[in-house]
């Protein structure tokens, strides 16, 4: 393993938050192009939560990068014959595999969209 629990947190979020980002921005044009009463007020939201996800990868990456740990996604195409997600990271000099299943990807993208939402409305 060689990482401490807390790098091996971010290395997870590192992962699932540009997942998170793009599923976001999917419902936020789909919300733009709809014609829903409410439309100003979801995309609003949206945008402040696509903020709040993009300045946490920003600060996870940036202490990955100062305790010398570097994350790169495995080629698709391997991946595809498989249901998951994986990821090779560098630390302290060697070279391990992050693999999420899908299932346990979708539980943790749940729970976090829960914590940005409640985020989103706290003001």
């Amino acid at each position: 393993m060689y990482c401490t629990e807390e790098e091996f947190k971010m290395i997870r979020d590192c992962c699932l938050l540009p997942i998170m980002l793009d599923m976001v921005e999917k419902k936020r044009l789909e919300m733009e192009a709809s014609g829903v009463t409410m439309k100003r007020l979801y995309c609003t939201a949206l945008v402040r939560m696509q903020d709040l996800m993009l300045a946490d990868l920003l600060q996870f990456r940036k202490k990955l990068s100062d305790a010398g740990i570097k994350l790169w996604k495995i080629d698709d195409s391997e991946v595809r014959k498989k249901s998951a997600f994986k990821y090779q990271y560098k630390c302290r000099g060697y070279v391990n595999v992050f693999e999420m299943l899908r299932d346990f990807a979708r539980a943790e993208i749940s729970k976090k969209f829960g914590y940005y939402i409640a985020l989103v409305f706290k003001r």
